[in-house]
């Protein structure tokens, strides 16, 4: 998925459930990331988050934030890789406060994955975790992100994974359940989070964001 499409995509998903809680996530992400080189991402050792921190890096440098690019740690770099791809897990001893650890997990974490988080954790760095809902990751998160979209089911509401239709846009990118060809909700999810930790007003407090949407909405300009 290219910029373009992200971009439209998370247009098109403003108001909505999913829109709504990977913003929240990602500026939870600068927020409390505070030091500099502080943002590591984690994953399996046989599905290592390149997708995420490749575009984290592009939207982050895009946006003019520096600070707090982020950090692929791997399980076992090769010695000839070169400098942002050599980090590997000897940069989890040195971890603390105003740092933030992303752990991204498709699957159910292996009990390896989830000894590196604990031990993280107890040295005061934010555990953010994308995954599938594994009740182990969720507890050692601070902030979890499970990708899925709510929708009305009679009742109430229910979850189903997303689905994106890979045709060109026309007026729009529409989710079905039908089409074939389709980019799992958690690739999604990724972008969304990538796109929203660019926002000018990410690294805010809730109250900063709320103040200055607020005035936007009167049709005013921020202070």
């Amino acid at each position: 998925m290219d910029l373009t499409r992200a971009s439209l995509l998370r247009e098109m998903l403003t108001g909505t459930e999913l829109g709504t809680r990977t913003t929240e996530f990602a500026h939870s992400l600068r927020r409390f990331t505070t030091r500099n080189g502080g943002l590591m991402l984690l994953g399996p050792a046989d599905d290592e988050p390149w997708h995420l921190t490749a575009h984290l890096d592009d939207e982050l440098h895009r946006a003019g934030v520096e600070d707090i690019r982020p950090a692929l740690v791997r399980w076992a770099p090769p010695p000839d890789a070169p400098p942002h791809l050599a980090i590997g897990l000897d940069r989890l001893r040195d971890t603390g406060r105003g740092e933030s650890l992303l752990v991204v997990a498709e699957e159910d974490p292996a009990d390896t994955l989830l000894e590196r988080i604990s031990d993280v954790r107890r040295r005061g760095t934010t555990i953010f975790s994308i995954g599938n809902g594994d009740k182990e990751l969720t507890s050692l998160s601070h902030e979890t992100l499970v990708p899925e979209l709510l929708v009305p089911d009679g009742f109430g509401w229910t979850s189903r994974p997303i689905e994106l239709d890979h045709d060109e846009p026309q007026s729009g990118v529409p989710l079905t359940d039908t089409e074939p060809q389709t980019t799992e909700g958690f690739e999604m999810a990724q972008h969304l989070v990538s796109l929203a930790a660019a926002d000018q007003d990410a690294g805010q407090p809730g109250w900063r964001r709320r103040l200055r949407a607020a005035i936007e909405r009167l049709g005013g300009e921020p202070a």
